[in-house]
């Protein structure tokens, strides 16, 4: 006899590099500080306030703070948790990308660009080496989008930056950043 077993899984559409950079309107390199989990039309959102450690590109400046929104939570003793969201662990330092966010709560607050396809952790095996981008830990399965074409627009976000030094990161950022904001 068998009986099922339980999965859990999500699957995404995988966004282009120049994609998520031309719908960031900040890159940076953050550390979150602190969260509060809130209501907000119907939904629990978390409220994550981060350092700027770093400013790669865009609208935010080096050593600042920001809150910046994320879809699920806990408030009180109800929790909700939503698959291939950016997932921001406080002490943890990550590369992300940022737009406006719409919250009523927090006002002037961000969200992660393409959820966790915008949110790159930080981590090294070593901490004599240098510190590389990671995968985010809440992504599920990426599927590489059906159009099909052979220049630049096709490299993903996740191949352009996984594994790579912040350094080499920050380059590939501001090597592309003007390109895709261009008036």
């Amino acid at each position: 006899m068998f009986a099922p077993a339980l999965a859990r899984a999500s699957v995404s559409i995988a966004v282009s590099w120049e994609w998520l950079l031309h719908e960031s309107s900040s890159a940076c390199i953050v550390t979150a500080m602190e969260s509060r989990g809130a209501w907000e039309n119907g939904r629990i959102y978390t409220f994550t306030r981060v350092h700027i450690d770093r400013a790669v590109a865009g609208s935010l400046a080096t050593g600042g703070d920001a809150w910046v929104r994320t879809m699920g939570g806990v408030v009180g003793d109800i929790g909700q948790r939503v698959e291939g969201e950016a997932a921001l662990a406080p002490g943890q330092s990550s590369l992300l990308f940022l737009r406006p966010g719409p919250s009523t709560v927090i006002p002037h607050s961000f969200e992660v660009t393409a959820r966790g396809q915008g949110h790159f952790p930080l981590e090294s095996a070593d901490p004599k080496l240098p510190l590389r981008i990671a995968p985010g830990h809440a992504l599920g399965l990426l599927v590489r989008p059906r159009v099909i074409q052979t220049d630049a627009s096709s490299r993903l976000a996740a191949e352009v930056l996984l594994g790579r030094t912040v350094d080499e990161a920050v380059r590939e950022v501001a090597a592309t950043w003007n390109q895709t904001h261009a008036p």
